[in-house]
């Protein structure tokens, strides 16, 4: 069992999809506990004008009529921006308007715990 542990252990992260998102640091990180909905900001947004909506690529013109259906039966009104560290001010201003246009009350945006030197 122990040797099947450690297969898993090392193969689970491989298995893991969507983009790849370099996430700004914070010191005030905290871990999420409700079953949030993502929205994910890649690097390439301002050419593409694509982003990931839990695990789909969708359009920016696309994610709120998304973000809609996903919030339709919830209570809980919130969704959690992850974003690469080099995506604009703008890009982030953009999809925010876009989501609260289809009703979200709050955006929370996703960091990863700074890193101590």
């Amino acid at each position: 069992m122990l040797v099947l542990l450690i297969i898993f252990m090392v193969t689970a992260p491989m298995m893991q999809q969507g983009l790849a998102v370099n996430l700004p640091q914070s010191r005030q990180s905290r871990t999420v506990d409700a079953q949030p909905v993502w929205v994910t900001i890649p690097a390439t947004f301002g050419q593409t004008q694509r982003l990931q909506f839990g695990e789909d690529e969708v359009g920016i013109e696309a994610i709120g009529e998304r973000v809609k259906q996903a919030l339709a039966t919830r209570d809980d009104k919130s969704v959690y921006l992850r974003m690469d560290a080099t995506v604009t001010a703008q890009d982030i201003i953009t999809v925010t308007d876009q989501l609260k246009a289809a009703g979200v009350e709050k955006v929370g945006f996703t960091t990863q715990p700074a890193q101590v030197r």
